[in-house]
């Protein structure tokens, strides 16, 4: 990945994002790869997400927030985002938390790659931008980004470690 001096806050989530793929493909070529199958579909505890679960939410999440800063860069001010009851949402986990780790695998370039050209696209004065979350209200695009996108994946990431300790 090329690095920009002109929009070096821009550069840093994109390095963020980097970082979180590159994790997540390094767990599932090794760890997870290695794991009896079963387990990837065995929740942790009670309402807790299966690895294959939260992997499923992740590959639905990075296209997704992709095309909402798309559209906040485009049309400032406007409704962003979605609640966790979003049907959209809730119909990944459900269509493709029983998806096969391959399957995963295949998936994910696409995914990580249209959040990478979204965020490619962005300058850090856009980070300024503000959109109307329908539970947090106003906030910049920068505070959007760090909550759903950067901070959402080192959650997950984290959730999927826990997940499989919990499981082995």
């Amino acid at each position: 990945m090329t690095t920009s001096s002109a929009n070096p806050n821009v550069e840093a989530i994109r390095l963020s994002v980097q970082h979180s793929y590159d994790e997540l493909n390094q767990l599932i070529d090794g760890p997870l790869a290695r794991l009896d199958p079963a387990k990837l579909y065995k929740a942790p505890a009670e309402n807790e997400w299966s690895i294959m679960q939260n992997l499923a939410h992740i590959v639905e999440i990075m296209p997704y927030w992709a095309n909402e800063i798309e559209k906040l860069v485009a049309h400032p001010g406007q409704n962003f985002g979605r609640t966790q009851q979003h049907e959209g949402r809730l119909k990944a986990i459900s269509e493709h938390g029983g998806d096969s780790l391959e399957q995963i695998k295949a998936a994910l370039p696409g995914s990580y790659a249209r959040l990478q050209e979204v965020l490619g696209n962005l300058k850090d004065s856009d980070l300024e931008l503000t959109g109307v979350h329908p539970r947090f209200g106003e906030k910049s695009l920068d505070w959007f980004i760090e909550d759903f996108v950067t901070g959402h994946l080192i959650a997950h990431l984290e959730q999927i470690k826990t997940a499989m300790a919990a499981v082995e």
